[in-house]
């Protein structure tokens, strides 16, 4: 799948958008660990592809090089299968802020609307966030692990849960 435009509209040459294959995970723990600055996020891409919890992971590459990986993964509301999260997504830190990240959540968002979901969770920057749909009022009336300003959902198909309790899977804790 072609991508992707800086900030500026400006096209990123050779810069691509594709499904993670297996034999990738040992590349998009490396990236994690670059971009978040320690190995949590790493592990939780590691047990969620073990445990068979991730619904879509989806990689950037710049040529031959991966720059940019987003995960998501199921939620249970009131233990129904009725949620998305989203999560970790990172981008290799040299290229952060050049549209890669935006690419890959809104690509991701659009196989899961086509995929009928309809409420997507993320704990993250609400600046980045907040520019892309996500709304921390939205995810208020859930009980989750975390709450406040950088617990956001975004509404991206009709009928999505008003509230209700979030269980994660176990690459949570």
């Amino acid at each position: 799948m072609p991508c992707c435009c800086d900030q500026n509209g400006h096209q990123m040459n050779k810069t691509w958008i594709r499904r993670l294959k297996p034999e990738d995970l040992d590349k998009v723990a490396a990236l994690n660990t670059l971009a978040f600055g320690g190995t949590e996020e790493a592990s939780i891409v590691r047990h969620l592809h073990a445990d068979h919890d991730s619904l879509l992971s989806l990689v950037t590459h710049r040529g031959d090089e991966l720059v940019g990986h987003i995960e998501f993964f199921r939620i249970l509301i009131g233990g129904k299968p009725s949620a998305v999260g989203l999560g970790p997504m990172s981008v290799l830190p040299e290229l952060q802020g050049r549209g890669i990240g935006s690419s890959l959540v809104r690509m991701g968002l659009l196989v899961m609307a086509g995929r009928g979901e309809s409420l997507v969770f993320v704990l993250g920057h609400p600046e980045f966030y907040t520019k892309l749909g996500f709304s921390a009022d939205l995810a208020k009336p859930f009980v989750a692990p975390w709450s406040g300003p950088a617990f956001m959902a975004h509404a991206i198909n009709p009928g999505a849960p008003e509230s209700g309790e979030l269980t994660y899977p176990a690459a949570f804790g």
